[in-house]
């Protein structure tokens, strides 16, 4: 489903009716909105549950096949919830992005610890983890 719907003079838009329906939104619920300055999109999505365990994790990596596999294993190991993601090729053969939204409550690592984890994996040229706060921007 696709559609268009104009800001307000206040820069709000109202999700359609249709979408709210089958995603089981109502008022109230929280929804995390994602900026891609890149592409120049922004993704809505629906949090369902508590958002103060959110985080961004952006990761480049080696672009070989298996790679992103053994680093979606290791963060599974971890107990990381995977919300929304979005790998690509960045350099065909060379070098990969992936850009996980994740919700780390069953987690029992801290960030630094997360990030060391991966990091020693060996697959992992570069790695950020942001925590997601309501209302704040981050990128």
């Amino acid at each position: 489903m696709t559609t268009i719907v104009k800001l307000d003079t206040r820069g709000r838009l109202v999700i359609p009716n249709e979408y709210r329906e089958i995603l089981n939104l109502k008022e109230g619920d929280e929804v995390l909105i994602s900026l891609d300055s890149k592409t120049d999109t922004i993704l809505i999505s629906p949090t369902y549950g508590e958002s103060k365990n959110l985080v961004k994790i952006e990761i480049e990596f080696s672009d070989s096949p298996g790679c992103l596999a053994k680093i979606a294993n290791k963060i599974a190991k971890m107990k990381i919830d995977l919300i929304m993601t979005e790998s690509k090729s960045s350099q065909r053969g060379k070098k990969a992005r992936w850009d996980i939204i994740a919700d780390i409550s069953k987690c029992s690592n801290s960030l630094f610890e997360i990030k060391q984890l991966l990091l020693q994996s060996g697959f992992i040229d570069s790695l950020s983890i942001t925590k997601i706060a309501r209302g704040s921007l981050h990128r």
